[in-house]
């Protein structure tokens, strides 16, 4: 305690906002002096922002303290992982602030509050919204104190595979639903019906023109395209979200792909429908067959290698903080027009479709490699002190 009274202390909690006459909640963080923790008041306590967390007056309290201590309560602002959960024990917006207090407080300690063994929820009023919420985040703290009771599973082998993903498949996919907005609506507009509508027409009147397709399947094709394109664009959040629970699902050494595998088998049999509905083409064999097979195999297996990571990419942007999740929506939508690297591939155009994967080959594979290497959590501690734990909740309490 005689530590933590002498240290700068930046509380990392949800805050509830009212908005259109619903609850909504933010990140939010407030910044005082250790010794504080034991006023019945606020004392120095103070709302600060990456913009505001250097000023003069907060600059002069963090350079006299012995130490700076960023304490980081669970958030329902972001969810990630396996299931449902309500509370996760980081958002990104935590990463990208802390990165700034350690951007200047290259020494200071970060501590995650453990659910199970903080009573900060418990006493809150209005942080959840109704019984179902409760009960649910009661079963998480029950699952988080079971987990640390038992010695941490070691990953063992080189690959692994884990089947409880598809076991949960339900429940992940559900805690991914969500509502379209005005922005999926726009992009339906403007890049469904808009640029990817001239483009697969341009494809299509070519072929038709040159006495490749029929007339009849031309119209098919085109419909099919469409309604794929518009069920992605529209329900796009709940699709990305769903990839990025699936990341688990595959494990090699301690890189994990799940997401990028599954992409692949779906890639696979949707690219199977479309070339099946449009007979051979260019150089392209007929899909039924063992060489026609193959080369959709090979096509996604390059596209995957080329602009496979930028999904995962975007995600990873948007876990440590360097996206907000407005501009990590409008990044899935504008990635989605890569896919139309695939239509050279269906329509026969077999050598500029590896121009153009290849092209976006260090794009991707760059931008995936900077986010997962020079954007690492730093080292959380514990805080094991019961007494310290139970005035920070009081403080936490205050802030929401």
């Amino acid at each position: 305690m005689d530590k933590l009274a002498k240290s700068a202390v930046i509380l990392a909690v949800d805050t509830a906002v009212k908005k259109d006459d619903a609850t909504h909640f933010e990140r939010a963080y407030y910044l005082c002096r250790g010794e504080d923790l034991g006023h019945q008041g606020n004392g120095t306590l103070r709302k600060v922002c990456p913009a505001t967390l250097f000023s003069e007056e907060n600059q002069k309290l963090l350079s006299g303290a012995e130490k700076v201590l960023v304490v980081v309560y669970p958030t329902r602002t972001y969810s990630e992982g396996i299931g449902g959960n309500l509370l996760s024990e980081l958002s990104p917006e935590d990463r990208s602030f802390i990165r700034a207090v350690r951007s200047r407080f290259q020494e200071a300690v970060c501590c995650k509050v453990s659910l199970h063994e903080t009573a900060f929820f418990d006493g809150l009023k209005d942080y959840f919204l109704n019984d179902h919420e409760k009960k649910q985040y009661q079963k998480e703290k029950h699952a988080k104190a079971e987990a640390h009771d038992k010695p941490p599973k070691k990953k063992g082998g080189l690959v692994e595979f884990d089947l409880d993903f598809f076991r949960n498949i339900k429940a992940i996919f559900k805690s991914c639903m969500t509502k379209p907005n005005q922005q999926d609506f726009r992009y339906l507009y403007y890049k469904t019906f808009g640029l990817n509508l001239v483009v697969r027409l341009g494809f299509m009147i070519t072929s038709v023109q040159k006495g490749e397709l029929p007339m009849v399947r031309a119209v098919l094709s085109t419909s099919w395209y469409q309604l794929q394109d518009a069920v992605f664009t529209v329900f796009g959040q709940t699709y990305m979200k769903f990839l990025g629970k699936m990341t688990g699902l595959l494990r090699v050494y301690k890189a994990y792909f799940g997401d990028l595998f599954f992409v692949y088998f779906q890639l696979c049999g949707f690219e199977f429908l479309n070339r099946l509905v449009l007979g051979p083409l260019g150089e392209n064999p007929l899909v039924y067959t063992w060489s026609g097979i193959g080369l959709i195999f090979l096509n996604i297996m390059q596209g995957m290698l080329s602009g496979g990571p930028l999904i995962p990419a975007i995600n990873q942007m948007r876990k440590v903080g360097a996206i907000s999740h407005n501009t990590m929506m409008h990044l899935y939508q504008l990635s989605s027009l890569t896919m139309q690297f695939g239509l050279f591939a269906s329509f026969g155009y077999q050598r500029f479709y590896t121009i153009l994967t290849t092209s976006v080959l260090v794009l991707a594979w760059g931008s995936y490699a900077v986010f997962t290497t020079f954007f690492r959590d730093p080292e959380f501690v514990r805080l094991s002190d019961k007494a310290a734990l139970a005035r920070l909740d009081s403080l936490a309490a205050r802030c929401f």
